[in-house]
């Protein structure tokens, strides 16, 4: 899922309605790259933390592909440590790709 631009209560609205859709299919983790948000406001701050704590409550894990601007506000806040943060898509979808269980057909013990 891709943001640009700016982040704001208007632009919240439409983002929101493609995550839950997102949601709803239920892949393992999804990368958000916020690579080309200009500006966010508290509207896109809270809608990002909600998306973060619905995605986990769900058993999912969510990658965020921050620039400087987007890290910035994310420090300013003290949220850094909230969420896993890559500087670009590919390191974002290989970190996924890393840290995905394995079916190797093992059965448990």
């Amino acid at each position: 899922m891709t943001a640009r631009g700016e982040l704001d209560y208007g632009e919240c609205a439409q983002l929101r309605i493609r995550t839950e859709r997102i949601l709803r299919e239920g892949p393992a983790a999804v990368v958000v790259d916020f690579s080309g948000v200009d500006y966010m406001d508290s509207s896109g701050l809270g809608m990002l933390l909600g998306l973060s704590q619905e995605y986990r409550a769900a058993g999912g894990r969510l990658v965020l592909v921050a620039n400087e601007t987007v890290e910035r506000i994310l420090e300013i806040t003290r949220l850094t440590g909230v969420f896993t943060i890559e500087a670009d898509a590919p390191s974002a979808l290989a970190l996924i790709k890393e840290t995905a269980p394995r079916d190797d057909g093992a059965v448990g013990s």
